[in-house]
């Protein structure tokens, strides 16, 4: 039954940058095995809970609550839906007893269902069907490339692994983080760009190592070279040439400036008083109308609407309130705590791997969550299944 888990849960890591439905399916399908086997093994009963657990488990209650005092009520329930997603597979994988080698299976799945996700979206970029690169069910550019940063990490810490594995694996490995690398510069989300600038600089100086800055650093300069290489041959769209340079100064501003504005909207409505303790619910930003507050958004105007803050703190006060963003710090803070723990236990019982996988799923959302878009979909799903074997690994070192 547990090969079963893994092989629903490979199906799933590989659909989920790309397919909608199928992943759906395959959440529910491993979900529910999960639940089976448990059941048959041990009842209803689960070891003892901890912090972590009790933590996840009220990041869904707290949205379910926020959901259930607001209206819209049909957007909560999809906002409150997305976060039993991604908090039951944390929860799946740290009671799933699931070994080492399952696990790095399931990360190396990961990289090929990325890569053919960015397959599939080049070719929706070059025929037409979307005005930017991206996975085609993970989202615009910035979901997109969030998700990518996290593959990136989870990739690179297979590479720090000691345990000696297939020269193709490793070769397969090479030229993944190359391509998402490339691919991810070109997307131009610096947010997410940024993100994984610090894990690597935090895994470069944790490993001590003269090979690993040797060959991150030749590999760094490939992507760099070949991504400028790409940008100065294809600077616009390429199905629309008259739209403003992607990567022009132009650009960068208009977008700085539209942040800006989604940021001193999300203040300015937390600042009339409403709504403080459970929000206006999950995924009820695109409620809010700039011109109630007395802001002029030429964002708004542009757009017709507001999806997010473009800062997941600020999207998870006014959406699930203090209570929601509470949590969201209390789960992030023993993530980071536990990282600092068990680095040297990491280190020194050859799961380096897991835990530059663990330190993916907390930065990268966290720092392009400043800039960027909130904790939900397919990047919050990825990260929580870093996360969750991050946890379930160093479990065992206690």
């Amino acid at each position: 039954m547990k090969q079963f888990e893994i092989i629903v849960l490979g199906l799933l890591v590989f659909v989920l940058p790309s397919l909608e439905t199928p992943k759906t399916i395959f959440w529910a399908v491993y979900v529910l095995a999960f639940l089976v086997r448990r059941y048959r093994e041990h009842g209803f009963a689960f070891e003892k809970q901890n912090a972590v657990t009790l933590t996840v488990v009220s990041l869904f209650l707290v949205s379910l609550i926020s959901t259930l005092t607001n209206w819209p009520l049909q957007s909560g329930l999809r906002g409150a839906f997305d976060t039993l997603r991604y908090t039951s597979l944390f929860l799946c994988i740290y009671y799933g007893g699931y070994s080492q080698r399952q696990l790095k299976s399931i990360v190396l799945v990961m990289v090929l269902g990325a890569l053919t996700g960015l397959l599939f979206g080049l070719i929706e970029f070059t025929s037409s069907v979307t005005s930017s690169l991206g996975f085609h069910s993970a989202g615009v550019t910035t979901q997109s490339s969030i998700y990518l940063g996290l593959v990136i990490i989870a990739s690179r810490g297979l590479l720090v692994d000691d345990t000696e594995r297939p020269l193709l694996v490793s070769f397969f490995l090479f030229v993944s983080l190359y391509l998402m690398g490339v691919a991810m510069l070109y997307m131009g989300s610096r947010g997410a760009i940024f993100a994984v600038v610090v894990c690597l600089t935090v895994v470069i100086l944790l490993m001590h190592s003269r090979r690993l800055i040797l060959i991150s650093s030749s590999l760094i300069i490939a992507i760099t070279v070949s991504a400028l290489l790409l940008i100065s041959t294809y600077p616009t769209n390429i199905n629309k040439p008259n739209k403003r340079e992607r990567f022009s100064v132009e650009r960068f501003q208009q977008s700085d400036s539209e942040r800006l504005q989604n940021w001193h909207i999300a203040i300015k409505k937390l600042s009339t008083g409403k709504d403080l303790v459970w929000g206006i619910g999950p995924k009820n930003y695109r409620t809010i109308d700039p011109a109630d507050l007395g802001i002029e958004s030429s964002f708004y105007q542009r757009t017709g609407k507001l999806s997010h803050a473009h800062n997941l703190f600020l999207t998870q006060w006014v959406e699930q309130g203090i209570i929601g963003l509470l949590a969201m710090f209390v789960f992030f803070g023993l993530v980071f705590r536990r990282l600092i723990q068990r680095w040297s236990l990491c280190r020194d019982s050859n799961r380096k791997w897991v835990w530059v996988s663990g330190l993916g799923g907390l930065v990268v959302p966290v720092v392009a969550g400043f800039f960027n878009t909130p904790f939900y979909q397919e990047h919050a799903m990825l990260a929580m299944i870093l996360l969750g074997a991050m946890y379930a690994e160093t479990k065992k070192l206690a």
